[in-house]
């Protein structure tokens, strides 16, 4: 099966879990009708929120322009 090419500018980083561990992240992804992907980067923002809280809001501030961006390139 082809996989679809990672979106422009944009990165993967690869994070070695357990099994034990990727399933539980996985049904708490599941539970929040969410990607495995997008529940574990919310939840490194909320964690940097309690001991990073700058580095929080340039993570959310580049989410954010990164989304705009892709919007204008619609348009």
């Amino acid at each position: 099966m082809a996989a679809h090419p990672i979106g422009k500018g944009t990165a993967n980083v690869a994070v070695n879990l357990l099994d034990a561990e990727k399933s539980i992240l996985g049904r708490l992804a599941l539970a929040e009708d969410r990607s495995l992907g997008d529940f574990i980067r919310r939840t490194v923002v909320i964690g940097l929120r309690a001991t990073y809280p700058a580095a929080a809001s340039e993570m959310e501030a580049a989410r954010r322009n990164h989304n705009e961006q892709m919007i204008f390139a619609l348009r």
